[in-house]
């Protein structure tokens, strides 16, 4: 059966361990989901989108800011189907985000000219302004008892979209699982510890065992493996761009590829945040994987994936000589950047080219998929 975000299969949590040891600032976890009898196919490479549900305490919360026990039927706009409003704010509703259509409908009962202003035209970048530093559960309190209704304000709310992870496994490997590396994403907001829905979901808030996780599978569109299992890869992965990488590594050792594998990690310490450090250590020792971490932490002057490639211009040089394709996952406002630009400057030193040259090299490789990004 083909699972789709309208039908997706419904997995439970297997296992879920933290991967971060005792004193790290982070918390980011391994966790396998069930997929037995569901009859997913899915590549190395592939993600999956998780439909995520809203923490219960923050439900009980707006339901309480809108006088409503839960049971009542509204009709969710987007699919025409009549559901409890309990079901609605769990399930549907973006309960982190405030839009301008919440702002309008406010305006409509209660005149406030600087909700109005906002709302005009001319005012489009003070009004993304306003919304971004806007909570919405405050907003709902602060305009509580000037009669929106509960159909009103579920027709003007965001919708709660799939959140999207790089699969950690191979499925020839784990043929009824699929594993993921999520980050507890965390942030502070006038003073409270605010969680990110879909990773409190996964790593709080669903019960092992027990709990629902509706899942379907996105696909990497040519975020995968060489065909050519002789063909060398470099993957740089810092933090949980790490994911994918782990199943390329099981996929490759499925197939005992002999094309060499070399992987760039990177995190705060090594003492805390080395994840998967036996599963790396164990094919260093076989041989099969050449591994370069760079952990960020460890020394006075912060060191990155970047700085590590550049220690190692040479080999990656004489790598990509060789047909190696070059995969980034991971952060794509300034890791992959900077990533980008030591691999631009590799080429033009290690080649002699120039600029323009170098550039023109990575736009080849690009066209060829030997270099080949999964950032977000």
């Amino acid at each position: 059966m083909l699972y789709n975000k309208a039908q997706p299969f419904l997995s439970r949590i297997k296992e879920r361990s933290l991967l971060n040891k005792q004193g790290s600032s982070k918390q980011t976890y391994h966790i396998v989901l069930d997929i037995a009898d569901s009859g997913i196919q899915f590549d190395v490479g592939d993600s999956i989108a998780v439909l995520p549900q809203n923490d219960p305490v923050i439900v009980k919360d707006f339901l309480s800011a809108l006088q409503a026990n839960g049971e009542e039927k509204i009709c969710d706009r987007r699919s025409g189907e009549t559901l409890s409003l309990q079901h609605f704010l769990s399930h549907k509703t973006n309960l982190a985000r405030v839009n301008s259509s919440l702002l309008e409908q406010i305006c409509t009962r209660c005149p406030d000219e600087e909700l109005s202003d906002l709302l005009q035209k001319e005012n489009r970048s003070q009004l993304s302004e306003y919304l971004k530093q806007q909570d919405l559960l405050e907003l709902l309190k602060k305009y509580q008892d000037i009669g929106i209704s509960l159909d009103s304000f579920c027709a003007s709310v965001s919708p709660l979209l799939p959140r999207f992870y790089s699969i950690a496994s191979s499925q020839n490997t784990h043929p009824s699982e699929i594993h993921l590396t999520v980050a507890l994403f965390t942030f502070t907001e006038q003073g409270e510890k605010k969680f990110g829905v879909a990773s409190h979901f996964l790593c709080n808030v669903a019960e092992k065992d027990n709990h629902p996780i509706p899942i379907y599978i996105q696909k990497s569109h040519g975020f995968t493996l060489p065909s050519d299992d002789s063909l060398p890869i470099i993957m740089i992965g810092p933090g949980t761009g790490i994911a994918p990488f782990r199943a390329f590594l099981q996929e490759r050792m499925h197939r005992n590829a002999q094309g060499k594998n070399w992987l760039f990690f990177g995190e705060r310490n090594k003492s805390f945040d080395f994840f998967y450090e036996d599963f790396w250590q164990g094919l260093e020792q076989k041989n099969i994987l050449q591994f370069t971490p760079a952990f960020s932490r460890d020394q006075d002057k912060k060191v990155y994936v970047q700085h590590k490639m550049y220690e190692e211009k040479k080999q990656i040089w004489s790598w990509i000589q060789e047909g190696a394709v070059i995969y980034v996952c991971g952060d794509a406002s300034r890791m992959a950047k900077d990533v980008e630009a030591t691999l631009q400057t590799i080429i033009k030193e290690e080649s002699g080219c120039s600029e323009e040259d170098s550039r023109l090299f990575i736009k080849n490789l690009r066209s060829q998929k030997r270099y080949l990004l999964d950032v977000y």
